[in-house]
C-alpha cells in the first residue's frame, strides 16, 4: 500500500459480510449451502483467505437481503436493489472500454492482466471482486455499476465526495 493511497473498496468486504451474516443469525457454514455454494465459502471470505467472484457476491447478497454493490464494495445503500446479477457485465465492460478508446490488450496492461482475461469477461465470464474493481478504476466507472449494472455509472471524485460532506445547508 502506498502512503496516502486509499485502500481498494473490496477490502471492507470480509467485515461487511461477517456483520451482515451475524445480524441475519446465520452461521458461516449454513450460508454457503443456502445459496448453493460450499459450506466454507463464507468463512474463507470473512477471514480474507479467498476473494469471491462478483457472481458469488450476488448470491450472498440476495441470501442476506442486502445490496450486492454494498456488500462487495461498500457502495450505495445497504438495502437490496432488484436481485443483483452479473448479466450484462461483459457488455458494460466492452462498451466502456470501446468508448475510452482502449483495446483489450491496452486495458489489460493498465490493470496487470492478459488480454485474454479481458476478452473472457467481455464474453460473459466471471471475475473476482478485485479484478472488477481494478478494471472499473482504470475505466473511471463504479465497480458496482460495472459488475451489477446498479447505482451510478461513475463515482464522484474523492474531492467532490469530501466537499459534499462538508458543505453546509443553505439557510437563506
Amino acid at each position: 500500500m502506498v502512503r496516502g493511497s486509499p485502500n481498494p473498496l473490496y477490502f471492507g468486504l470480509p467485515l461487511r459480510l461477517r456483520r451482515t451474516r451475524k445480524q441475519c443469525q446465520i452461521t458461516p457454514s449454513a450460508l454457503g449451502p443456502k445459496v448453493g455454494l460450499d459450506r466454507g465459502v463464507a468463512a474463507y471470505i470473512e477471514t480474507g483467505e479467498r476473494l469471491p467472484s462478483v457472481g458469488t457476491i450476488a448470491k450472498l447478497a440476495a441470501a442476506l437481503g442486502v445490496s450486492a454493490p454494498w456488500l462487495a464494495y461498500g457502495l450505495g445503500d445497504v438495502t437490496p436493489d432488484p436481485i443483483a446479477s452479473c448479466d450484462g457485465m461483459g457488455q458494460r465492460l466492452q462498451t466502456v472500454r470501446t468508448e475510452r478508446g482502449l483495446t483489450k490488450a491496452a486495458l489489460a496492461r493498465l490493470v496487470g492482466l492478459k488480454a485474454p482475461s479481458v476478452a473472457q469477461i467481455e464474453n460473459g465470464g466471471q471475475s473476482g471482486v478485485d479484478t472488477i474493481e481494478s478494471l472499473a478504476k482504470a475505466l473511471g466507472v463504479s465497480p458496482g455499476w460495472l459488475a451489477y449494472g446498479l447505482g451510478p455509472m461513475e463515482l464522484p471524485t474523492r474531492r467532490r465526495r469530501a466537499a459534499a460532506v462538508t458543505q453546509e445547508p443553505d439557510h437563506g
